[in-house]
């Protein structure tokens, strides 16, 4: 075996592999896109809480015109949604581990080498005990997976480092699933209270008499962002059918690690692939 240095991060060359490992490399680059996919779901948890609240401001509220202070509703919207700021930057570093995982993994079954990553996961174990959609007695193993992303990977072969990769499949199914919860109990959960808003809405916009043209335009605006919400409602499905298949298809892979090269992994493998086609498709029409 020959230790190689990446900058000062040690990596090391491992040998003793003739095994096909494609499916293990598809699979790894399948679910380093559904970490991406994440993203604008995370991102818009937040602007769908201000959102809801500016124009709930802004349709219900009985006060004068004159005393609207646009720059106070919009401070105060920051203020009320702070803690769904604070639980999307946990949030997005949940979705970079299971990025860096599938990274870890996906070089391992490449060419054989592997690198740490130089992040502070000690500072995202400790935050995950006051995350609550991700059940406490899967901290424990969550905490392991992020030791193993983090450290510099020594084995004398590179079949028993991806046996040691993939033994970690309960802790990236919980780190999977909880995103998903984040994502139906925030972000879906804004939507659909967005939703019920919009006829509220227009039902105001009918009743204002002083600029009809105005009040036209702006019941087009909102029946358009309703669409817009309706297919952005649909994302958390595609999402949830990804993570299932991706736990499917990890089980499949560790279970069978000595037939790695078999059609039935790489068949197994599609189906993910299958999935996550299906929600990039449906991210491209939310956002």
């Amino acid at each position: 075996m020959r230790l190689l240095y990446l900058g000062l991060m040690p990596v090391l060359l491992l040998t003793g592999c003739t095994t096909n490992l494609k499916p293990v490399r598809e699979f790894a680059d399948e679910t380093k896109k559904i970490s991406v996919a994440f993203d604008p779901v995370i991102n818009q948890a937040v602007e769908h809480c201000k959102q809801q609240f500016l124009q709930r401001r802004i349709y219900t509220t009985d006060k004068p015109l004159k005393g609207f202070d646009p720059e106070g509703a919009i401070n105060e919207a920051s203020d009320t949604c702070k803690p769904i700021t604070d639980q999307m930057a946990t949030a997005k570093e949940m979705s970079k581990a299971l990025s860096d995982y599938a990274g870890q993994l996906s070089a391992l079954a490449a060419d054989g080498v592997a690198s740490s990553v130089d992040d502070n996961y000690d500072a995202l174990a400790a935050k995950l005990r006051e995350f609550k959609d991700i059940p406490q007695e899967k901290i424990g193993a969550v905490s392991s997976l992020l030791k193993f992303i983090t450290r510099s990977i020594i084995a004398k072969s590179q079949h028993d480092a991806i046996v040691d990769a993939l033994s970690h499949e309960e802790a990236v199914g919980a780190l999977a699933d909880a995103l998903v919860v984040y994502s139906d109990r925030v972000y879906s959960a804004y939507i659909q209270e967005r939703l019920k808003d919009q006829p509220v809405f227009t039902d105001q916009l009918r009743a204002e008499s002083a600029s009809p043209i105005s009040s036209r335009l702006r019941i087009l605006d909102v029946y358009q962002q309703t669409l817009t919400l309706q297919e952005q409602h649909k994302a958390t499905a595609g999402l949830r059918a990804a993570v299932s298949q991706m736990k499917m298809t990890m089980r499949d892979l560790r279970q069978n690690i000595d037939r790695l090269s078999s059609q039935e992994r790489l068949a197994e493998v599609q189906k993910l692939s299958k999935e996550v086609r299906s929600l990039y498709q449906q991210l491209a029409k939310a956002f």
